[in-house]
């Protein structure tokens, strides 16, 4: 399974849940917002905790290779 890991800085709050979940993969930049520095340092599961332990939400982990949503 590819997935792809992605923050949204207007969001992140700079909790570092992430940080602590998944080190190696997120890390806070200078101005204590999280980064992805190395998305294949965790196992999906991990990174499945990290986003959902996120309190503001700012972390998304989508399936690439899941076909698209059908909008019908």
């Amino acid at each position: 399974m590819t997935v792809r890991v992605s923050i949204d800085r207007d969001v992140c709050i700079g909790a570092a849940n992430c940080v602590t979940l998944a080190r190696g993969v997120f890390a806070l930049d200078d101005d204590n917002i999280a980064i992805v520095i190395d998305p294949l340092a965790a196992d999906v599961e991990t990174l499945r905790r990290a986003e959902y332990a996120c309190p503001s939400g700012a972390i998304t982990v989508t399936d690439e290779d899941a076909p698209p949503a059908d909008d019908a």
